[in-house]
């Protein structure tokens, strides 16, 4: 018995030892995904938390970003609502005014369509 418990308590010591080992590699690799794509690209797309995508753009030494609003559903892919255009030029930065279209489809090629699902009922395209 004093054996299957000190296997026990190794095993979870293991864990926690390659949880903390290996979580900031995923985090390193991440960044340097990010950083390649913005250096060779020039924009990155990502989920950021459970319902908004973060469209990001190279724009001379600075970044800009877009928020995208979404859904994280029960079952199934995730929602991406593209906006009515109205919507967009309220919520969207000047530079981006004109572009939604352009950034929605970069948006699309980056997450691709197998986990999402882009909603353009209410949109005007």
């Amino acid at each position: 018995m004093p054996l299957e418990e000190f296997l026990k308590d190794l095993a979870m010591l293991l864990y926690l030892f390659l949880l903390f080992l290996l979580w900031p590699c995923f985090y390193i690799y991440a960044e340097a995904r990010r950083q390649y794509s913005l250096r060779r690209r020039g924009y990155w797309a990502r989920r950021v938390g459970r319902d908004i995508v973060r469209y990001e753009e190279k724009r001379g030494r600075s970044i800009e970003h877009v928020i995208i609003d979404g859904e994280m559903m029960a079952v199934g892919p995730h929602v991406i609502y593209v906006p009515t255009d109205e919507e967009w030029k309220r919520s969207a930065p000047e530079w981006a005014h004109s572009r939604k279209n352009e950034i929605h489809e970069r948006v699309k090629g980056i997450l691709g369509e197998k986990n999402y699902e882009y909603d353009y009922s209410r949109s005007d395209a």
